[in-house]
């Protein structure tokens, strides 16, 4: 099956940064966490560094990130790990300069967020992937959180 949408980007350590920022400002407002605002930055550090670190020991080389957006859910290949989302779990997207970070309910029991590079969807523009995923994603409320 073609995907609708289609994303591929290097790993780094400042999406990882950036998807525990978003996953910890989502959580805080809706008062998953006993956060307070100025400890989210250092939290989100330092759960990035912790995941980073985890990453750096299963490979040591540079990682590539496929995301591909299907009509009924979405599958993100990093290395060797695949993850598969149903639209219908997640209940945020959060955006930040450079990142999408795409938040599901507490339900989901493994990885229930995941950050996309902007930028790098390919053959489509970013403006239509976030139109797409507004209405699939029904949760979120037709709703983009900047942070």
């Amino acid at each position: 099956m073609e995907p609708v949408y289609y994303m591929e980007y290097s790993e780094s350590f400042k999406i990882v940064n950036e998807m525990y920022t978003a996953l910890y400002k989502y959580r805080n407002s809706k008062a998953w966490g006993p956060f307070k605002i100025q400890d989210i930055k250092t939290r989100a550090y330092e759960g990035a560094k912790k995941r980073w670190a985890e990453l750096k020991k299963i490979s040591r080389k540079e990682r590539l990130v496929k995301v591909s957006f299907y009509e009924d859910s979405f599958t993100c290949v990093t290395g060797d790990v695949t993850q598969e989302f149903s639209y219908g779990e997640i209940e945020c997207i959060c955006e930040t300069d450079t990142t999408l970070a795409l938040v599901a309910d507490k339900k989901r029991k493994k990885e229930g967020f995941i950050a996309l590079k902007k930028g790098s969807v390919k053959g489509k523009s970013l403006a239509d992937l976030k139109e797409f995923l507004l209405k699939k994603c029904t949760k979120a409320g037709g709703s983009i959180r900047h942070l």
